[in-house]
């Protein structure tokens, strides 16, 4: 493995408070908070104020994470724990990111598929999250499914962070192929769905820091 300097690592998905303070502990840049009823990781109300009541001076270190969200959805989450960064993950606009932009001048991070990342033209993002297009029925997101890294292109060279069924046995070789320096890890950290598994946090980590 080529060893990339200042390595930075997203831990998402995170909804137990016992997994979110042993990350605060590590060398890990982000954890991503999911605001989808229809993920097995949603954050619900209770645990997103005991976050607060805990974390709130970590605030900068945590990425809301939405799906075709509307501004007053994103309004609420904020007016409950005022995370640094809002993550957009279905198919908003560039109206919409300017929007969220302008009403809540936050760090945006926008999901895009291999393909849409060449294609695409959005102005008002600091991250593109990259993953495989969800198949027909599948959740948005990456769904645990690596993706053809050899065949990655990124010819504006746009900021962007590898994801998409990333774990401990597969992460050097996408970071190879794609000269990522930055990896959102869901589902390779957990022993099952939406259960995080500290040591395999920790085994992730040491691996790449």
């Amino acid at each position: 493995m080529s060893i990339i300097k200042n390595m930075k690592i997203k831990i998402c998905g995170q909804n137990n408070p016992r997994v979110i303070e042993h990350c605060l502990n590590l060398p890990i840049e982000y954890q991503g908070l999911i605001f989808y009823e229809k993920s097995p990781r949603n954050v619900n109300i209770d645990t997103l104020k005991l976050i607060q009541q805990y974390y709130s001076q970590y605030s900068s270190k945590f990425v809301g994470v939405f799906v075709n969200p509307t501004l007053q959805e994103i309004e609420e989450k904020l007016n409950l724990f005022d995370f640094h960064t809002i993550q957009l993950h279905g198919s908003e606009n560039q109206k919409f990111i300017n929007d969220v932009k302008s009403t809540f001048q936050k760090k945006i991070f926008k999901s895009l598929s291999p393909e849409e990342l060449i294609e695409n033209d959005f102005s008002n993002v600091d991250y593109f999250l990259i993953e495989g297009k969800p198949e027909k029925n599948d959740q948005p997101g990456g769904n645990n499914k690596t993706w053809n890294w050899s065949k990655f292109s990124n010819p504006k060279k746009l900021p962007f962070i590898l994801s998409g069924g990333l774990n401990e046995s597969n992460v050097s070789e996408a970071i190879d192929l794609t000269g990522a320096n930055f990896v959102d890890i869901n589902s390779g950290v957990e022993e099952k769905k939406g259960e995080k598994n500290l040591s395999l946090i920790d085994r992730l980590v040491s691996s790449l820091k």
